[in-house]
């Protein structure tokens, strides 16, 4: 089966491959609604409709998750998912303060008025949902939060219920990246009205390497200079220890949280530890 390289890049299979899911990271995503099936997106310009949606839980997706790649990778070819676009009101999405266990810099979201940003909306039913707290390492990496009412525009859509029921979604617990003193936006994340500089993956894993191989707070990671960014991010890839330590360094330069629209949900995952 040939997969479409505009939702599967640099893939083997349907898996991207180590150093592309860092930095292409968080990869296309349709702009519209779409099903995934046999681990395919089936496009559906028409709109997916409210009865189609009942009984799931609406979880916006604000970075890898809108993507049909890291669906499949995720919930594999036998999952039913139904995905329907929006716009996230007064917030945009910016870089966490950490980075992933395949070394991607994740997005998150953060409260920015006047900032509109297109995002999706997976639809997911009860078991989806569990499997999904674990690959956030829910209450490690990642808070469980519910939006405030009004965050969410769905858009237009008939029999209109189902979509006036809560939002839900992940938030990063390591803070904003802000090495120049405000957040930095994520480029490849359409936004209307964007307030804070917006740089690619690769600017930012460029930086924070950079910063790992410079004196910060008495200490400096011999090499990360002079690396080429690939190798640098197979180091870490294959060393959780030096990850661990390029996101202390991180930490130096994060900024808290502005108080959001969400409020975090006392929710736990039953095996966060796989995905760190």
């Amino acid at each position: 089966m040939t997969l479409d390289p505009d939702w599967f890049p640099e893939h083997t299979g349907g898996t991207i491959c180590p150093r592309a899911q860092a930095r292409l990271y968080p990869y296309p995503a349709p702009s519209g609604d779409f099903w995934m099936r046999n681990g395919l997106p089936e496009l559906r310009p028409d709109g997916i409709t409210a009865d189609e949606l009942a009984g799931r839980t609406a979880v916006i997706s604000v970075g890898s998750n809108r993507a049909p790649l890291q669906l499949r990778r995720k919930f594999g070819l036998e999952a039913e998912l139904p995905v329907t676009a929006c716009v996230l009101k007064d917030c945009d999405v910016v870089y966490a303060a950490t980075l992933s266990y395949y070394c991607a810099a994740p997005a998150t979201a953060c409260p920015s008025p006047g900032t509109s940003v297109t995002l999706n909306i997976t639809w997911l039913d009860d078991a989806q949902l569990l499997h999904m707290h674990d690959t956030e390492a829910l209450g490690i990496a990642y808070d469980f939060v519910r939006l405030d009412d009004g965050c969410v525009d769905h858009g237009r859509r008939q029999g209109g219920a189902v979509f006036d029921q809560p939002v839900y979604g992940y938030q990063s617990r390591s803070g904003l990246y802000a090495p120049d003193g405000e957040p930095l936006a994520h480029a490849l994340i359409p936004a209307e009205g964007r307030r804070f500089d917006a740089v690619t993956e690769d600017a930012v894993l460029t930086r924070i390497k950079a910063m790992a191989g410079k004196k910060m707070a008495g200490k400096k990671m011999a090499g990360a200079e002079d690396q080429p960014l690939d190798d640098w991010l197979d180091a870490m890839r294959a060393d959780r220890q030096l990850r661990l330590q390029v996101m202390a360094r991180m930490n130096e330069v994060m900024m808290p949280l502005p108080l959001a629209p969400w409020q975090v949900m006392d929710v736990a995952a039953a095996n966060p530890d796989e995905y760190l």
